[in-house]
């Protein structure tokens, strides 16, 4: 059957009608692009995926995977939610799967469709939507737009274990302060995290920068993976070859999260001299990245945001707001210290991560400080 844009294709079953993942037909949540053709609405990020609305009973997502996504290793972790409530929390295990929810009666019903698993392991392509109903239609936009740019803390890294190390399994976007506090806003959201990034060095313990893991030269790009390669696509176009158009999502407010890896290299350096002088490569290279989101996004707030794993570069990022604000007479640059996580309290993640429980913590945290700063 061939599916046309805009009026659905009948198939063999009476009344069940094919849809294509667009944005006319699905609310999108990150970054996501089709292809020329329609033909998939690709992503990889944490928590990005779909939201639509239907009349009917039922309705099947077709999800196509990259090789990292259906690895057994580290697949692809996604939720979906049927009217709300959590339907499926899979790991994706084939090329080709389809999910299909079904509910108790005929009725209009929301489905969501979200990846709780990062970026980096692997994308997804959502390539048809079915449905026992004339059309499927975007849900209603939320009442803000957050953009939160992090590492694994915003990407939920080990937030369902306590023991081992990383693994997609693990991972659970859904559970960060990011999308808690969100939904708690009835923000419209996009993650941009990876586990392990920050500004100047990725996660270091050899006193030497992690210089590839680093968040501002991959932030106008669709995402990373390491690699990334779908079946029946002979482009094998990787995600940060992708240019990202920031038009497609203008956030009222852009939180950064950044800080804990690059200071997981400061306290790998021995020599005084140099700690001293990399702190200052930081707090320049912070304020550069400012000066990025602002000419992204000029019309968005900025809140700058450490703490949950540790506090200890938060001054370096005072500084560079204030250095930033100084020099551009910017009023929408803010600063916020988030409480470092009570493990005794609420317990700990794989690898000293955040629980449930302080992701929770931390979700008030930023709410609060969100309604303190902007009056939401």
């Amino acid at each position: 059957n061939t599916i046309s844009e805009n009026s659905p294709s009948t198939n063999s079953s009476a009344g069940v009608n094919s849809f294509k993942v667009t944005r006319d037909n699905v609310k999108v949540f990150g970054r996501a692009i089709n292809d020329a053709n329609n033909s998939y609405l690709w992503f990889g990020l944490t928590d990005a995926g779909i939201e639509y609305a239907f009349t009917g009973t039922t309705t099947t997502i077709t999800v196509a995977a990259d090789n990292g996504a259906y690895s057994s290793e580290n697949p692809a972790r996604i939720a979906i939610y049927a009217d709300g409530k959590l339907d499926s929390d899979v790991l994706i295990k084939d090329k080709t799967s389809k999910f299909t929810v079904t509910f108790n009666s005929n009725g209009r019903h929301i489905v969501r469709l979200i990846k709780l698993s990062e970026c980096a392991n692997g994308s997804i392509r959502l390539t048809e939507i079915e449905a026992d109903s004339n059309k499927i239609e975007p849900t209603a936009a939320g009442n803000k737009k957050i953009e939160f740019v992090g590492d694994s803390i915003t990407c939920g890294y080990g937030v369902d274990g306590t023991e081992g190390t990383f693994s997609t399994k693990t991972e659970d976007g859904s559970k960060t302060y990011a999308y808690i506090a969100a939904q708690s806003l009835n923000a419209d959201y996009s993650m941009f995290s990876f586990s392990g990034f920050g500004i100047i060095s990725g996660y270091s313990t050899n006193g030497e920068r992690s210089k590839d893991s680093t968040i501002p030269p991959i932030y106008d790009k669709l995402g990373f993976s390491y690699w990334s390669q779908f079946e029946n696509d002979s482009s094998i176009t990787q995600l940060k070859d992708v240019k990202w158009d920031p038009k497609a999502f203008e956030p009222d407010l852009v939180v950064i999260n950044l800080g804990t890896n690059d200071n997981s290299y400061m306290n790998s350096i021995n020599s005084a001299d140099k700690k001293a002088s990399e702190a200052e490569a930081f707090t320049e290279e912070y304020e550069n990245f400012i000066s990025t989101i602002r000419s992204t996004h000029p019309k968005a707030e900025i809140l700058c945001t450490l703490g949950i794993m540790g506090q200890d570069l938060y001054p370096q990022i005072e500084k560079a707001v204030s250095n930033y604000k100084t020099k551009t007479g910017d009023t929408k640059v803010n600063a916020f210290k988030f409480n470092v996580q009570n493990t005794e309290k609420n317990g700990k993640g794989i690898d000293w991560h955040p629980a449930p429980k302080s992701h929770s913590e931390a979700a008030n945290e930023l709410v609060n400080e969100i309604n303190k700063l902007y009056g939401w």
